[in-house]
């Protein structure tokens, strides 16, 4: 797909080869039981086509139920299409919710890190309660990497819900990663 674009001599026929595999992804799309291995393929695939300014929406539901797998990689490329493809607003942040919640709460740190960085991009002030209570528990992680995601993603989420900072529990967690032993995290 990327060769065949970047040979292409105009834009039209660069139009016509991301229609042509706009069909082909709807079509294996529709598929049942997509092995995971696969249906990364596609969700790349659709960013692609995204990114050069085409419609590829009938791939945004996929991606959501991608987050939901137990392969890291698999979850990764999910939550990637869903941050590249989705906005605060869309349809699709309900159903992406319980995933996030669920992966917040996940004893894998990767798991963790990629919900938070979901949280940073995605949610939007209806959702900061659902995840809010988690993220504080967060900034107590043993990885310093989950407390420096979380103190960034509790700063996109100051902006997003000022509200929900003002409370004498979330300043005296920040206060605490202020004086963490790792300066990364001081520095989040």
């Amino acid at each position: 797909l990327v060769k065949s674009i970047g040979e292409s001599r105009s834009k039209q026929e660069e139009d016509k080869i991301i229609i042509g595999e706009v069909q082909v992804l709807k079509t294996k799309l529709k598929e049942p039981k997509i092995e995971p291995r696969k249906m990364k393929e596609y969700m790349i695939r659709a960013v692609y086509v995204e990114m050069l300014g085409h419609n590829a929406d009938f791939a945004h539901i996929h991606a959501v139920k991608l987050t939901h797998e137990k392969n890291f990689l698999a979850k990764r490329v999910g939550y990637l299409t869903c941050n590249l493809c989705l906005n605060r607003d869309h349809e699709l942040m309900l159903l992406l919710i319980n995933t996030l919640q669920r992966d917040l709460n996940s004893p894998n740190h990767l798991d963790i890190c990629a919900a938070l960085t979901s949280v940073s991009r995605l949610v939007n002030s209806e959702m900061v309660p659902a995840v809010f209570p988690t993220m504080m528990k967060l900034l107590g992680h043993q990885q310093e990497y989950v407390r420096k995601k979380a103190i960034m993603a509790l700063h996109r989420l100051q902006k997003v819900a000022p509200e929900q900072m003002e409370t004498h529990e979330a300043r005296q967690a920040i206060r605490k990663c202020v004086c963490d032993p790792d300066p990364s995290v001081m520095a989040a």
